[in-house]
């Protein structure tokens, strides 16, 4: 059995069209297992329509990777998929999904594709397909930007188990953060399919550019610290270099903003990664003589 996780937060409007595209599945053994993060539109009235075809976990609102896991906590398929309440599947998502791990060796979960409903713009770039299609997935590529959406995979129940749970602090890029780790303990694969449908529209968490920024500095941070096999996949130098580019660019975005504290803990970092960077020491220095 798939367990399909959708985590809903004021999203009625959407939600009909994501749920109806579940229950039309071409993979009749799956459940949908919906986590209510604390909506406070009409949500709730939207979940009743569907009786007993789907089952409702409730919370207060932490957020999606919160979400995620309480939706994990409840679920009892041997598979998990993750699907957001805005997305549309297209019907066979989750039987094209399953027939690729169990036709091809090695291999324990997969990541697939997505597209705008606007304009059909896939999420993987084309550059990416031709070289991971088909390939197993690693720290490497998630560094070289390969975007790791959970609404294209499918993942066995006992990998999340090994990986853990989603950080709840990650509000942008929780599933880049996690993927690192599922790929470090999962062999998970790349399929060169659109499984689903993404809605492009003002209420996107992911258009918070400075955030998402840090996000991504914290989980290079965390490689650094934690993960050296992961770290030495893709080379040392080349994760500080990036760090320290990260710190930067937001230390500076902090400094404009006024937030001085923050940017001086930034570009302090930055400065500790690449030392003899003096563009790097021109704006700590600025960041230590701003005022409060």
């Amino acid at each position: 059995m798939i367990s399909v996780v959708v985590p809903a937060y004021n999203c009625a409007s959407w939600l009909p069209e994501a749920i109806d595209s579940l229950l039309a599945q071409t993979h009749r053994d799956r459940e949908i297992v919906v986590v209510d993060d604390g909506s406070t539109d009409d949500t709730l009235a939207v979940l009743a329509r569907y009786g007993d075809r789907i089952r409702i976990v409730r919370s207060t609102n932490g957020g999606l990777a919160a979400a995620r896991n309480l939706g994990l906590a409840h679920v009892r398929g041997d598979w998990v998929a993750f699907h957001d309440a805005d997305d549309v599947a297209l019907p066979d998502r989750l039987a094209v999904l399953l027939a690729f791990i169990e036709r091809t060796p090695g291999i324990e979960a997969v990541f697939a594709d997505g597209e705008r409903m606007d304009d059909g713009t896939r999420i993987v770039p084309a550059r990416m397909t031709a070289r991971l299609a088909g390939q197993r997935l690693g720290a490497k590529d998630l560094f070289k930007g390969f975007p790791a959406y959970f609404q294209a995979s499918l993942v066995p129940r006992a990998a999340f188990a090994r990986a853990g749970t989603f950080d709840p602090d990650f509000r942008i890029h929780p599933d880049n953060d996690y993927a690192y780790r599922l790929f470090a303990t999962c062999p998970t694969a790349y399929m060169d399919r659109v499984v689903f449908r993404y809605r492009w529209h003002e209420s996107n968490i992911t258009r918070d550019w400075l955030v998402g920024r840090e996000e991504l500095s914290r989980t290079l941070e965390r490689l650094l610290q934690e993960d050296p096999t992961s770290v030495a996949s893709i080379g040392e130098e080349r994760v500080r270099e990036q760090l320290a580019r990260h710190l930067h660019r937001t230390g500076r975005r902090r400094l404009k903003r006024g937030d001085v504290e923050p940017a001086r803990r930034q570009l302090t970092r930055a400065l500790e990664l690449k030392p003899r960077n003096l563009i790097y020491r021109y704006h700590y220095w600025r960041a230590l003589w701003a005022p409060e």
